[in-house]
């Protein structure tokens, strides 16, 4: 089984995120490749309810997935998908406006290779200014509540495998889907400090836009969301550590 690879998720018709993906994938210290996400807005209605079907899982997600939000959680299948395909031991799941602190992030590297018996799926958070000391220790967490934003993951043979499995068909965004092992029978970890920060402000903003909503849901949007999470940290409370 090789070792690992990076894989950098780009929309092709968002051309402004190009040459930011092209960075990345240049400055990483490992062999790297933009992989093409799946463009939402291309797929049909029959394509959509092959993949794609409302309260699943437990805790009710309140939302309708939008079709970028369907295309990005495809767009993580297919890299999963080539962890599996080309035998890598793990792979580095980037969404194309991560940007890494070189420094810190060959840091998390060389952790992540080193403690590699101790993990099968670790979220690299985005870190905020100011940044870390380059010397800081980097250390694997086991969150009290799961964080949000799959900007960065780092993702094993062994959990692609699975996470596979359980997404034929799916609910919710990639993002908050993750954070439900009681679910994926996936683990999820952080380490922390990451080495890697947001750039989608640099790059205009997020390309999973919702539509206008009316008054009426934006306040039942904003009222459901904090239930939602306190739902979501309850299951991860109570959940059983899953093993692979």
């Amino acid at each position: 089984m090789s070792d690992c690879k990076a894989f950098i998720l780009h929309l092709e018709r968002a051309r402004q995120r190009r040459p930011q993906a092209e960075a990345l994938c240049a400055g990483l210290p490992m062999p790297a490749e933009i992989l093409p996400a799946v463009d939402g807005s291309a797929l049909n209605e029959s394509e959509i309810a092959r993949v794609y079907a409302r309260q699943l899982h437990a805790p009710r997600f309140y939302f309708d997935l939008n079709r970028a939000e369907i295309g990005a959680f495809l767009s993580h299948r297919s890299a999963w998908r080539r962890i599996v395909e080309d035998g890598l031991d793990y792979a580095v799941v980037f969404e194309d406006d991560a940007g890494i602190e070189p420094m810190l992030f060959a840091r998390t590297c060389a952790f992540a290779k080193a403690s590699r018996a101790q993990w099968d799926y670790v979220l690299a958070p985005a870190m905020k200014r100011p940044w870390p000391a380059p010397n800081q220790r980097v250390s694997l967490h086991h969150p009290s509540a799961p964080p949000l934003r799959a900007l960065a993951q780092f993702v094993s043979n062994a959990a692609a495998r699975r996470l596979l499995a359980v997404t034929d068909r799916f609910d919710r965004p990639i993002d908050t889907f993750l954070q439900m092992s009681w679910v994926t029978g996936v683990e999820l970890l952080t380490f922390t400090p990451s080495g890697v920060y947001e750039n989608s402000g640099a790059l205009g903003g997020s390309t999973i836009q919702r539509p206008s909503k009316t008054k009426q849901e934006k306040l039942w949007r904003e009222l459901s969301r904090p239930l939602y999470r306190a739902q979501v940290r309850l299951y991860h409370t109570f959940a059983s550590r899953p093993r692979l």
